[in-house]
């Protein structure tokens, strides 16, 4: 972010109140990455700047750089996702979104790629498509392109074709003969409906069928491998939804 004053496309992962008046928002840009900004006097009602730095705004920020923070100077807002703040249970799998999208990412490093899959999410959520499996579309996806995929195709202790089961320490599937105290049943079908989530693009998440079993087992093991492998923490939001 060279220069005093810069532009970027961004979305509001989140907010908190600054001073009397002003607001520190979190930015989710594709060149800059991660940071945060001021939006000076945004809590006041006649703010021009109030309606561009809600969560779940996407949109094109202009930017001076502050002592501390950037200080957000211009906004124009693209998409609002205003259908989050009416529905309870859609701004529940919105903010869990974000809310994992905000612990994967690190700071100030391009992560286009990251942003462009958070703005499908939340695009995706308006549409009535299975919530249950775009998160889950969702969370294998984040994982991959933070280069941390489950490695799904094999045991990945043996290299064996015949995995029954899922180790979260170990990352993957694994056969009767690696199996660990860790393990999660993971039967093949429900392994390649997870290759498939993380293969096909997030829109065809929606596509995908499979049982009242398979849908057990894939939530269990994402959230295990997520838990294990990415040091989230908890993640309060994700006991918001109807699918944990």
């Amino acid at each position: 972010m060279s220069g005093r004053i810069f532009k970027a496309e961004g979305l509001v992962l989140r907010t908190r109140v600054l001073g009397e008046a002003d607001r520190l928002v979190t930015l989710l840009t594709w060149q800059n990455g991660k940071f945060e900004a001021v939006a000076r006097g945004a809590r006041k009602t006649k703010s021009r700047l109030a309606a561009g730095v809600d969560l779940f705004t996407y949109g094109r920020f202009t930017f001076h750089r502050g002592k501390t923070w950037p200080v957000i100077t211009g906004q124009e807002p693209i998409e609002r996702f205003s259908q989050f703040r009416d529905d309870p249970d859609l701004y529940s799998y919105g903010i869990y979104l974000a809310e994992l999208t905000d612990r994967m990412v690190g700071g100030e490093e391009p992560c286009a790629e990251i942003a462009q899959l958070l703005l499908d999410g939340w695009s995706m959520l308006g549409k009535n498509t299975e919530r249950f499996l775009l998160c889950r579309a969702f969370e294998l996806k984040l994982a991959h392109v933070a280069g941390y995929s489950p490695h799904l195709h094999s045991c990945t202790g043996c290299g064996s074709e015949k995995a029954v089961s899922f180790s979260p320490r170990q990352g993957g599937l694994v056969c009767s003969s690696c199996l660990g105290t860790d393990h999660i049943k993971m039967d093949p079908g429900t392994a390649a409906i997870a290759r498939r989530l993380i293969e096909a693009p997030l829109a065809q998440a929606n596509q995908v069928r499979l049982t009242a079993a398979q849908k057990k087992e894939l939530g269990r093991v994402t959230a295990a491998f997520l838990t294990y492998h990415l040091d989230l923490g908890d993640i309060k939001s994700r006991r918001l939804l109807n699918d944990y």
